[in-house]
């Protein structure tokens, strides 16, 4: 039985991929890289983003990186939730299940877009771990720091980057098609289980 739920932000629960596609475009132009369609952007996305700007020749230190995107990132419109996601949230919450989220999103992006996505009911989620670069490194102390029992916990996000880190706390792990990742390319972290968007979460009988 699931009792405790550890979302991954973008593209998860945040419909921002267009927003950050966006945004590193400009992070493209300001280091002198040819821009990619939006099909090429999902296919070559990788999770730590410093391996992404490294794929491309970005080949600078992460405090600069995030400087220019940040410089860029909420000129490209803001974000909205993903359709049904409070509704799941809500749910997820009367029925006694806690939640966090751990996201590479900058942590005040983060803080930000929860308050705005939720408002007054933006506490559904015991933490926000934002600014988070490699979740692998960080998903078994941030685990520990909540309480979660692994055997208890599913990771829930849309790059192969969140399902290995639930791989590698032992969590049990859900794919989501909503984001930045296709199917083919998550298939190949092979999670437990693969769906549409958190709202068929429901429909995986682990609650």
């Amino acid at each position: 039985m699931i009792k405790n739920l550890v979302f991954d932000w973008s593209g998860t629960l945040s419909n921002d991929l267009h927003m950050v596609y966006e945004a590193v475009m400009k992070v493209f132009e300001h280091f002198g890289v040819k821009r990619i369609s939006l099909d090429e952007f999902r296919l070559s996305y990788t999770l730590p983003y410093m391996v992404h700007a490294k794929k491309f020749g970005i080949n600078v230190d992460k405090e600069t990186l995030d400087k220019v995107f940040a410089q860029h990132f909420r000129n490209c419109g803001f974000p909205q939730p993903l359709p049904g996601v409070e509704k799941v949230l809500q749910q997820l919450k009367s029925s006694g299940k806690d939640m966090i989220v751990l996201s590479s999103h900058k942590q005040e992006f983060l803080e930000e877009e929860a308050a705005r996505f939720f408002g007054s009911n933006s506490g559904y989620f015991l933490k926000l771990f934002g600014s988070v670069h490699d979740k692998e490194e960080v998903i078994g102390d941030v685990i520990r720091e909540v309480g979660f029992a692994p055997s208890e916990t599913i990771m829930v996000g849309d790059t192969e980057h969140d399902i290995f880190a639930g791989h590698r706390a032992g969590l049990v792990t859900a794919a989501v098609l909503s984001g930045y990742r296709p199917k083919e390319k998550l298939a190949l972290a092979k999670p437990h289980f693969i769906i549409n968007d958190v709202s068929e979460l429901f429909k995986l009988g682990i609650f």
